[in-house]
C-alpha cells in the first residue's frame, strides 16, 4: 500500500479532495477506500464521504499498482507518447479530471493533439514537445500523415451497399448529441467514414471504420443513422450492455520525408478491443 498525506485549504467533500490529490483513482475506487476505512481525517478513520474543513489533515492508503488504471503506455520516444485509454475518462476536461492531467505528472511537457470520446477506449497520441505538437496537429487537421482505424460491434447484419460513405452532421450543443442527414442542409457539415465488414455474427456485425473527416460522435452517429447502433451506445441506440463496443484500435503513419516524425512511418500499432471476446 502507498500513503499520501495532505492538508485541506478550503471547505470540500472528502471524495473531491481525494480526486484532486489522486486523479488517477476512479470514483468507484475512492468509494471503496472510504468503505474499507483506508482514509483517515485528523487521525480518525473516515466512515463516510464527509464535508472537510480548512486545516483538516487527510491520510489516504491506496494500492500503487492502480496508478495506471485509466491507461496503458504503448510507445514513447522524445517526441510522442501513445497510450491505450480506458473507457470512462475524457482526454481533456474543464475540471482537470481527465487523462491529460494524470499524464502530466510523469510527462510535464505533454500536449493533446486529438481526442476520442469518453466512453471510447483505444489508442491516443500525445506530443511531448512543441515541434512534434505542431506536426501532429497539422497531420490531424489535413488528414495526412496519420492513419487511424476503429473496431466496432453493431446491432444487426450490416448491408454496406445501403450505407453512404459521405453524409452530413450537425452538432446539437444543448443535447450533447449530433444529427445526421443524407442531404446537405444549412448548418450541417459533410463527414466521411469508410466502413468495412470484418465478421458477421447471428444478429451483430463486427466492423472496421476509418475516419476521413473527424467530427464529434462521427462513427457512432453515422452508423446508427442506418439502423446499426453500436452495442452499448445508449446515446444513439438502446440496449442493456454497459460498455460501448467501440475501440480506436489501429495507428499507422505516413509523414513526408521532410518531417521530423518521418521515422514513425516504419511503425504501426494495433490493440485488441477489451470487448471482442466477451
Amino acid at each position: 500500500m502507498q500513503k499520501i498525506e495532505f492538508q485541506i485549504d478550503k471547505p470540500i467533500k472528502l471524495s473531491k479532495a481525494v480526486i484532486d490529490e489522486l486523479p488517477f483513482l476512479s470514483k468507484f475506487q475512492i468509494k471503496k477506500l472510504i468503505e474499507n476505512k483506508d482514509i483517515k481525517i485528523n487521525s480518525v478513520r473516515a466512515k463516510e464521504d464527509l464535508e472537510l474543513n480548512i486545516g483538516d489533515k487527510v491520510v489516504v492508503y491506496y494500492n500503487a499498482n492502480e496508478k495506471h488504471e485509466w491507461y496503458t503506455p504503448i510507445y514513447t520516444d522524445e517526441n510522442i507518447l501513445i497510450v491505450n485509454k480506458r473507457s470512462g475518462i475524457e482526454i481533456v476536461s474543464e475540471n482537470d479530471r481527465d487523462l491529460l492531467s494524470i499524464l502530466k505528472k510523469n510527462y510535464p511537457t505533454i500536449s493533446p493533439v486529438h481526442r476520442i470520446d469518453r466512453n471510447t477506449e483505444g489508442l491516443v497520441i500525445f506530443a511531448l514537445n512543441k515541434k512534434s505538437e505542431k506536426e501532429l496537429l497539422s497531420a490531424f487537421k489535413t488528414r495526412k500523415g496519420i492513419i487511424k482505424k476503429y473496431a466496432l460491434l453493431v446491432h444487426g447484419r450490416v448491408d454496406l451497399s445501403k450505407v453512404k460513405r459521405t453524409v452530413y452532421l450537425k452538432k446539437m450543443e444543448n443535447l450533447s448529441k449530433v444529427w445526421i442527414s443524407e442531404v446537405k442542409t444549412t448548418s450541417f457539415e459533410p463527414i466521411i467514414t469508410e466502413f468495412e465488414v470484418i465478421q458477421y455474427f447471428e444478429d451483430k456485425t463486427l466492423l472496421s471504420a476509418t475516419l476521413v473527416t473527424g467530427k464529434t460522435h462521427q462513427i457512432r452517429a453515422h452508423i446508427a443513422y442506418y439502423g446499426y447502433p453500436i452495442v452499448g451506445d445508449n446515446k444513439y441506440g438502446k440496449d442493456k450492455e454497459k460498455q460501448m463496443h467501440l475501440t480506436a484500435n489501429f495507428l499507422a503513419f505516413n509523414f513526408n520525408k521532410k518531417s521530423t516524425l518521418y521515422y514513425l512511418n516504419s511503425k504501426n500499432f494495433e490493440i485488441i478491443p477489451t470487448w471482442l471476446n466477451h
